[in-house]
């Protein structure tokens, strides 16, 4: 279990605890526009169904799922999850949520994953993180690729939106070898 926090400039990222999904929490994922892009997004959860959630995840071998947290009062704004973490392939995807409307547009998704990203290289000793976004998420694209994510494919008509029309999905990469292009 990890037991240090990452931080940035802005953020503090850590193992969230069960004890920290609360009605906020459970409120961001019931949230229609919240989870409009997430694959989890569907009936309303339950505390106890985020909590279980949770918990799956800090018992987890090959996943890490951080708070993140705003430095200034230590606010919950959302979630940054690495794994599943391959050790053969020295690989993990990587996907967030920003439940906090407040701070879309900020910048913090892409910091988070910056800081998660390096962190992943740096201190799992990974070679690739990669990642996926709806086509129709345009801010979660540039987010990746101002991190140093590459565009390096399109899952085409691969995902149904909840309007009934189809979307594709954009496949991003980074490399150990890209590390250098983070812009943190």
């Amino acid at each position: 279990m990890l037991t240090t926090d990452i931080e940035t400039d802005r953020l503090v990222l850590s193992c969230l605890r069960v004890d920290q999904v609360d009605e906020t929490y459970r409120g961001w994922m019931s949230d229609a526009e919240t989870v409009q892009y997430l694959e989890t997004r569907g009936p309303h959860p339950t505390l106890e169904s985020l909590r279980t959630y949770v918990q799956r995840m800090r018992d987890s071998d090959d996943s890490y799922f951080f708070g993140i947290f705003l430095r200034e009062g230590l606010r919950h704004v959302g979630n940054i999850k690495l794994g599943p973490i391959s050790s053969k392939h020295g690989s993990a995807h990587i996907g967030l949520v920003i439940g906090d409307k407040s701070v879309w547009g900020t910048g913090i998704a892409g910091e988070a994953v910056g800081s998660v990203a390096k962190w992943g290289f740096d201190q799992l000793g990974l070679e690739k993180i990669i990642a996926g976004s709806y086509a129709s998420n345009v801010a979660s694209v540039r987010a990746f690729q101002r991190q140093g994510f590459s565009i390096e494919g399109v899952q085409r008509r691969h995902v149904a939106l909840d309007s009934g029309e189809r979307d594709d999905v954009i496949l991003l990469g980074r490399t150990r070898e890209d590390d250098g292009r983070s812009t943190l």
